[in-house]
């Protein structure tokens, strides 16, 4: 297996949990901690012929007072003020492939794991949720392009369950969507023409549920589904018009 795939898994589930620590409006401020455990990956890829596997992988996580580590995404409060909060983050981006993994791409050249820098902007706002807005650029110039975010997270109280419903849209760059998903006029085959697509909006459902288990441990589980745009679906190189990831995982928290 090669090591991109665990690392683009592993980013769903730091994306997945990324406003989690700020939803609990009724706690007192947060204390430095980490949390260490695994995961179990599973989610469809959308590239013809290209199958990703369950993968496990370590779950790492760190919540500071003003610095905080969750996955991929690692970041830094610059202001804080009630329910509102405004911050500078890192954060791995895991989407692409190795042209090696499936007989379709043959001929493509890879698609890389790439880093994004950005700013986020979240407000809680009491029995409703957490919401942000984030705007990011790619650090490493794989793409060249931009993303921006906004996001909903919920919380319910369970039966000993948290419950974090969420759904976001991001939208992407012409340049990040081509990179990805589109075929060069040196790459294009009969059957696979050169594509070239714009800008486009992905749209996102998700759940997240935590138990705690004991006084230190914690299950997770995550199911989530993003719809992709026309501007990917109608590329050569995509058979799918969304993907759905499922996630579960154990994780251990001391201070």
């Amino acid at each position: 297996m090669s090591p991109r795939r665990p690392l683009s898994a592993a980013l769903v589930l730091a994306l997945a949990l990324a406003g989690t620590p700020a939803l609990a409006q009724d706690a007192p401020e947060p204390q430095p901690r980490w949390t260490l455990g695994l995961l179990a990956i599973e989610r469809d890829a959308p590239y013809r012929q290209l199958d990703e596997d369950l993968v496990v992988v370590p779950l790492v996580r760190f919540e500071g007072e003003r610095f905080y580590l969750r996955g991929l995404r690692g970041g830094v409060v610059l202001a804080k003020d009630g329910g509102f909060e405004f911050g500078a983050f890192l954060q791995g981006r895991g989407d692409g492939y190795e042209a090696a993994d499936s007989p379709f791409l043959a001929g493509m050249d890879d698609r890389d794991f790439s880093l994004d820098i950005g700013l986020a902007a979240s407000w809680r706002v009491k029995r409703v949720g957490q919401f942000e807005a984030s705007l990011a650029t790619d650090m490493l110039d794989r793409s060249g392009g931009q993303e921006a975010a906004l996001s909903w997270t919920g919380l319910v109280r369970a039966g000993g369950w948290r419950l974090l419903p969420g759904a976001s849209l991001s939208w992407q760059s012409g340049d990040m969507v081509d990179y990805y998903y589109g075929v060069r006029p040196d790459e294009a085959l009969v059957g696979r023409p050169a594509y070239s697509p714009g800008s486009a909006l992905f749209p996102e459902v998700s759940l997240l549920a935590t138990r705690p288990l004991g006084e230190r441990w914690e299950l997770f589980a995550r199911v989530g589904h993003t719809w992709l745009p026309s501007e990917v679906t109608d590329s050569p190189l995509v058979d799918q018009d969304g993907r759905t990831s499922v996630i579960l995982g154990l994780g251990y928290t001391f201070d």
